[in-house]
C-alpha cells in the first residue's frame, strides 16, 4: 500500500510540475478512451491496443465496447482533465509521453518489475480530475509490450472495464431508485434485482415465474424468468433459444431470437454455471428488432433456473449505453441466500 501511495504522488507531482492542477471535475465523451503516446510507439502499438478495448458487437451494426481517440504530445494539457485516460510508452520511449511513465515508474522495484515483464499495466484512479480512471500501459521496449497486449489483453479490458462499470453503477443508483420495489421481489419471490427510477413492472405472472420490466426512450427491457426444482441441465442453447422465443411469442407479440450474429456458450454468472447467449431479437410483423443478452444460470441454493434477458430497441441510435447500463442492473441480482451471506 505505501509503494502504491509513493507512486501515486510521484505522478501527481508530475503534472504540477507541468503547470497543471487536480481538477474538480473531469469530461469524457461517454464510451471513448483518450490514448496519449508518442507517435513512434502509437504507429507501432496503435493495432494491438485497438484489438484489446474496442471490442465489436453487433446491433445490428457495427459498435465497440469502447473507442479510442489518439492524443498527440501537443495535446497533452487539453486531456488530462478527461475521465478515461490510457498512456503508452516503453522504457525506450523518448517522447513527451514517454517522459512522463518513465519518471512515474523511477521507483526501482516497479521499474525492475516492468523490465522483467512482471508488470505491465497499471491503473490510477482520480489522479488529474475527479472519477478519473487511467491507465498506463509501459514494457521494456515496443516489442515486449505487443506481446503483452496480445497475450493478456482481456486481462487489461476487464480492469479497466470493471472500473468504468463500478462507477458508472454509482451513478446510476446515485439517483431515485426503486427500493420498495426490490424489497417486494425479495419478500415475494426470495430473489431482487436493483431497479432505477423509471423502470416499471410491465408483466408479472406468478404463476408461470415470469416479470418484465420495462422502460422507455428510448424501449428497454429486462425479464427475468425462474424454474422452481430445476436442474443446470437447462443450461443449453437449444433450450436457451427456445424458451425465449416461446417468452416472445407469448408476451412480446412474436418476438423471436435471429439466427444472425447468435452466440452460445457456457460460462459462469453472479458465480453459477450459466448459459450465456447474446445476438439480435426481430419481430417480422413490427419490423423491429435491436440487440439482447440473456443470461440462464443455476442456483443450487434455491435450486432454481434463472433466465435474465435484456433487450433494447433503440433505433437510429447507438445500442452499446443502453446495453451496458442493462449488463450492470442485471450484476445486482440476488438471491436471499446472497442476501443472508453479505449480511
Amino acid at each position: 500500500m505505501k509503494k502504491q501511495f509513493v507512486f501515486v504522488m510521484f505522478l501527481a507531482g508530475i503534472l504540477m510540475f507541468s503547470g497543471c492542477n487536480i481538477k474538480q471535475r473531469g469530461w469524457e465523451a461517454e464510451g471513448v478512451i483518450a490514448v496519449m503516446a508518442d507517435a513512434e510507439e502509437w504507429e507501432a502499438l496503435e493495432i494491438p491496443v485497438r484489438k484489446t478495448f474496442e471490442r465489436v458487437i453487433r446491433t445490428p451494426q457495427f459498435e465497440h465496447t469502447f473507442n479510442l481517440r489518439y492524443v498527440k504530445p501537443e495535446e497533452f494539457k487539453a486531456y488530462t482533465e478527461y475521465h478515461y485516460l490510457v498512456l503508452l510508452a516503453s522504457l525506450e520511449s523518448k517522447g513527451h509521453i514517454g517522459d512522463i511513465v518513465n519518471k512515474a515508474i523511477s521507483n526501482p522495484e516497479i521499474r525492475a518489475q516492468v523490465e522483467r515483464g512482471e508488470r505491465f499495466y497499471i491503473q490510477l484512479n482520480n489522479q488529474w480530475a475527479q472519477n478519473q480512471i487511467l491507465m498506463m500501459l509501459v514494457a521494456k521496449d515496443n516489442e515486449a509490450l505487443q506481446a503483452h497486449l496480445l497475450a493478456s489483453g482481456d486481462e487489461v479490458y476487464r480492469a479497466f472495464d470493471d472500473v468504468v462499470n463500478a462507477r458508472l453503477k454509482k451513478e446510476m443508483f446515485d439517483k431515485k431508485e426503486q427500493v420498495e420495489i426490490e424489497k417486494r421481489l425479495m419478500r415475494t419471490y426470495n430473489w431482487s434485482i436493483r431497479l432505477q427510477h423509471d423502470y416499471f413492472i410491465a408483466q408479472e405472472v406468478y404463476g408461470q415465474g415470469i416479470i418484465w420490466f420495462r422502460r422507455m426512450f428510448p424501449e428497454r427491457w429486462i425479464f427475468v424468468r425462474w424454474i422452481d426444482d430445476a436442474d443446470a441441465s437447462l443450461l443449453n442453447q437449444n433450450w436457451v433459444i427456445n424458451e425465449r422465443n416461446r417468452i416472445g411469442a407469448e408476451y412480446y407479440g412474436n418476438d423471436k431470437i435471429s439466427d444472425r450474429y447468435l452466440f452460445s456458450y457456457r460460462d459462469t454468472f453472479l458465480g453459477r454455471p450459466a448459459q450465456i447467449t447474446e445476438g439480435l431479437w426481430e419481430n417480422d410483423e413490427k419490423n423491429a428488432g435491436g440487440p439482447f443478452k440473456n443470461y440462464t444460470f443455476y442456483d443450487a441454493d434455491t435450486k432454481r433456473v434463472y433466465m435474465l434477458d435484456l433487450a433494447i430497441y433503440a433505433p437510429a441510435r447507438d445500442k452499446m449505453p443502453y446495453l451496458k447500463r442493462h449488463e450492470i442492473i442485471a450484476h445486482t441480482f440476488r438471491t436471499i441466500f446472497d442476501v443472508e451471506i453479505e449480511k
